[in-house]
């Protein structure tokens, strides 16, 4: 099977995971944006195009599933994971500490770009709280994800010193 294909099943079960699973199970009042995560890990596994299709993607099933049409998720996310997968040929793959390092702050840089992006949100908000009760727990949790679905995804697929050889 085509590994795009998986890719975007991966996005869709990540997105239904988020609706349901993640709205449900929200330790200390905090969710993860799996789809974010997903695109982060798949992004520095695979490189720059496939970084940015998943980022399209994801970002488009977002908007709709969230009934707007094309919005900050597209915007945000496409771009993040086209400089992301930039990172792909400079990363030592076996190395599992990097994927969750890498999630945390692109996950910081993402909630406060939908910050500023958003219209209700710009001037109607509290920096530093929302900092501290939402970026900042939500990046973490997303980092712990990140850490498992990137080890998930390199021994599905076989990362690995001989990858690509």
């Amino acid at each position: 099977m085509n590994r795009n294909l998986i890719f975007v099943l991966i996005l869709i079960i990540g997105l239904v995971l988020q609706i349901t699973f993640f709205s449900l199970f929200t330790p200390w009042g905090v969710k993860p944006d799996l789809v974010l995560v997903i695109i982060i890990v798949i992004s520095i596994l695979e490189g720059p195009k496939t970084g940015l299709l998943m980022g399209i993607l994801g970002g488009m099933l977002q908007d709709i599933f969230l009934g707007e049409i094309i919005s900050v998720n597209v915007i945000i996310k496409a771009p993040m994971a086209f400089l992301l997968g930039f990172l792909e040929e400079h990363l030592y793959k076996d190395n599992y500490f990097l994927a969750p390092v890498i999630t945390f702050v692109a996950s910081i840089l993402h909630y406060l770009l939908m910050i500023v992006l958003s219209e209700e949100l710009i001037f109607n908000i509290d920096y530093w709280a929302s900092f501290k009760t939402v970026i900042l727990p939500s990046s973490l949790y997303n980092a712990v994800l990140g850490a498992v679905l990137y080890f998930m995804l390199y021994k599905l697929f076989n990362y690995g010193e001989n990858y690509g050889r």
